[in-house]
């Protein structure tokens, strides 16, 4: 099964563009044009990474959207990770999806193409498969750790 990616941004050459890359690399890729239809896609698919664009609608000049979907994201999904794009990116803004919300990276939609970007976004996927499995293999042996005592007790119960 291939890991999943999801794209959320309001500029459909965008999506386009990142959509290529990441079906090159094999990746499923699903799409979201707005926050609303972000969250219903991440929370029925919970993907491995998000793709998320800062601001997602060109409304007003300081619009975060996309911070208050990373905070919603970060919230509900612990395994996704989340990178960051903006066209418009302060530096403040950056350190606030690093320190407020766990943002995993962050890029300007002109570094899609980048080796950087690449290595990035492979690194976020496995690090959310990683941590996924290892959690699945936690609850698996805890599992077997109370059917054994169950056994166990039962046995010295007699």
């Amino acid at each position: 099964m291939a890991e999943t990616i999801c794209l959320i941004d309001d500029e459909p050459a965008i999506l386009n563009t990142l959509s290529s890359i990441l079906e090159d690399e094999g990746y499923q890729v699903l799409v979201a044009k707005s926050g609303l239809e972000a969250l219903k896609v991440v929370r029925s698919e919970s993907p491995d990474l998000v793709i998320l664009d800062i601001r997602l609608v060109e409304a007003e000049e300081n619009n975060e959207d996309g911070m208050r979907l990373l905070a919603e994201i970060r919230k509900r999904l612990s395994f996704t990770r989340v990178i960051m794009v903006t066209g418009y990116g302060t530096m403040e803004t950056q350190r606030k999806a690093f320190r407020d919300f766990q943002a995993f990276d962050f890029f300007s939609k002109a570094q899609f193409d980048s080796e950087e970007f690449r290595k990035a976004f492979q690194e976020a996927v496995e690090q959310a498969v990683r941590d996924r499995q290892a959690w699945k293999d936690k609850e698996y042996i805890r599992g077997q750790h109370f059917e054994n005592w169950q056994h166990d007790k039962a046995k010295s119960d007699r």
